[in-house]
């Protein structure tokens, strides 16, 4: 990044962020560390940043490219499959229902089937 895509860059962050402070020592700090950046990319990983954080970002922030972040239904769908894998070592150590109590359960439950009236 050459050093007025470095003042253009600071200048993008105190827009979005209006008590980032610019002055000379950190112009300077933040164009050795962007140096070796594209412009672009430090455009883009900066308008990242201003979608999710409510706090000016740091250098590291923009240097180092993001993570990535699982989606909504990555995260539903690992969670689905946690449950599963939870219920299948539930089912395997289960004991099963002894018939006395389940023959009672179902009489009861057909009592109360017959008697409902609508």
């Amino acid at each position: 990044m050459k050093q007025t895509e470095t003042a253009n860059f600071l200048a993008m962050i105190k827009t979005a962020y209006p008590f980032f402070e610019i002055t000379e020592p950190g112009t300077r700090l933040w164009h050795m560390m962007l140096q070796d950046i594209d412009f672009k990319t430090a455009q883009v990983r900066l308008a990242d940043h201003i979608r999710t954080s409510k706090f000016a970002p740091t250098i590291s922030e923009i240097v180092q490219a993001p993570e990535e972040k699982p989606s909504y239904y990555d995260l539903l769908r690992q969670e689905e499959q946690q449950e599963q894998l939870a219920l299948e070592a539930y089912n395997e150590k289960a004991v099963p229902m002894p018939d006395h109590i389940r023959e009672r359960l179902e009489r009861r439950a057909k009592r109360k089937v017959n008697s409902y009236e609508p």
